[in-house]
């Protein structure tokens, strides 16, 4: 799920500063906003923009209940003779803490690429546990591809705020593909500070992929 890694990577708020921004609507509804500027669209260890700049950006709608419902976008390059040029995921799920340490997180996930047609979307479902203890935060997930079942992969996803407002992070999955050849294992690792309402962040990732180059990310975000 491609949210979970864009929270840790382009803000950092896990661990910051609690969590995005909530603005309140009432009977129990907020909302929230983000806007990034990347590099490199850096997800599962390798490029979404063939190394080129993405605009990012999305809203979020939550309840006290713990349900939610959400839009996340980028820019995306896939390569000569792919049409996509924007990718819109839409998800929904419902979040819960189970106790002060622990939470859980269960959703379904819908990837657009409009400008490629129908038959470049797909579906995820996804469940997910998350903890913190002092200034470290973990979560894990499960998501597994829903349309014709031709993955599922395992993500664990670790934060850790430093003094003065910085912080470091990691992440390391992998996918077990239908087919076992399609395999591979990827890995992120990077660092942020958040200054003057913006966060600055620098993210390494690659995979095992044969042939695959390792790549850098520096990135601009907020939250609204």
């Amino acid at each position: 799920m491609k949210k979970t890694l864009t929270a840790l990577a382009t803000g950092g708020l896990l661990v910051t500063s609690g969590g995005a921004v909530a603005n309140d609507l009432g009977a129990g509804f907020a909302w929230s906003g983000n806007l990034a500027v990347t590099s490199d669209y850096i997800f599962q260890g390798a490029s979404e923009t063939g190394g080129r700049p993405a605009i990012q950006g999305g809203f979020d709608l939550e309840h006290a209940s713990g349900l939610y419902l959400g839009n996340w976008n980028s820019s995306v390059q896939f390569g000569e003779g792919d049409d996509a040029y924007i990718e819109m995921d839409v998800y929904g799920g419902f979040a819960t803490d189970l106790t002060d340490e622990v939470g859980i997180d269960v959703g379904v996930i819908h990837y657009f690429y409009p400008a490629a047609g129908g038959a470049a979307e797909f579906t995820e479902l996804y469940a997910g546990v998350n903890t913190g203890v002092g200034d470290l935060a973990a979560d894990f997930y499960v998501v597994y591809e829903a349309d014709d079942g031709d993955y599922i992969y395992y993500e664990l996803n670790l934060a850790y705020a430093l003094p003065r407002d910085t912080y470091v992070f990691t992440d390391v999955g992998y996918v077990d593909a239908d087919d076992s050849d399609d395999d591979f294992a990827y890995w992120h690792i990077g660092a942020g500070v958040e200054y003057a309402g913006l966060d600055f962040s620098v993210m390494y990732g690659d995979n095992d992929i044969s042939g695959n180059r390792d790549r850098w990310a520096f990135t601009v975000a907020t939250d609204f």
